[in-house]
């Protein structure tokens, strides 16, 4: 495992300390469920949970695509794979353009160093991980289907559905995937914007932890085997 994936252990288990202080302090019945200390650690655990699989998702996408620039590997970029290649390219320069997403840009004066870094990455074709690594604070399954498009690994969830299924020690429907994460970040977004924690209950908030924790390890499983295969089908 990466250093991604071992960051978001270390980070899941601030979520899983809420969890477990909930779980020994006060049983679980539906009177004692709906207090206000319950329901307040239950969807910290969620706010907690979510945040470390975006910054996750972020560090993922970093680390790996910082390996195609790595000494001694010499990359052919016209080699890689034509959506990397767009990815490196057009948001790469989008971004040194006009800024980061969803901020005000800086004035023009100020964003000009940054364009000609860009690139000069470009003209040297080194690849700028930074490029990979915008979630948009929304790790639901459309950014995870994107950020992995963009490498050039298409459908990702059907890919690592057979080894999901292995350690989720059950066969899961096509969608299930994407649906569960679009259901554990949307009750993140409620819980953090509106402070409801929609009933959150102990086994469901179980069995969200370890979802997220075995999609993070096959996302990295697959991410790491995509570059892998990069470096040795587009080496110079």
């Amino acid at each position: 495992m990466g250093a991604a994936f071992e960051q978001f252990k270390e980070s899941l288990e601030l979520a899983n300390a809420l969890k477990r202080l909930e779980r020994d302090k006060y049983p679980n019945n539906p009177k004692i469920n709906q207090q206000p200390f319950v329901k307040g650690l239950r969807g910290g655990a969620s706010v907690l949970m979510v945040a470390a699989f975006e910054f996750f998702l972020r560090r993922l996408f970093e680390e790996c695509i910082s390996e195609l620039n790595t000494v001694p590997v010499s990359i052919d970029f016209q080699k890689l794979p034509d959506q990397l290649k767009i990815t490196t390219v057009f948001n790469g320069l989008s971004k040194a353009l006009k800024g980061p997403t969803y901020e005000a840009p800086n004035p023009k004066i100020e964003r000009i160093n940054g364009i000609i870094a860009a690139c000069k990455l470009l003209i040297n074709e080194q690849i700028d991980p930074m490029t990979f690594s915008d979630t948009g604070s929304n790790p639901n399954g459309n950014t995870v289907k994107e950020k992995f498009k963009e490498v050039g690994i298409n459908d990702i969830f059907t890919i690592i559905k057979q080894d999901f299924e292995v350690k989720w020690q059950k066969p899961v429907a096509h969608d299930f995937i994407k649906s569960k994460l679009d259901e554990i970040v949307r009750t993140r977004h409620v819980v953090a914007h509106t402070a409801d924690t929609l009933n959150i209950s102990r086994k469901s908030q179980n069995e969200s932890f370890r979802f997220i924790k075995i999609l993070a390890e096959l996302l990295e499983k697959e991410l790491q085997k995509h570059i892998k295969d990069i470096k040795k089908n587009a080496k110079k």
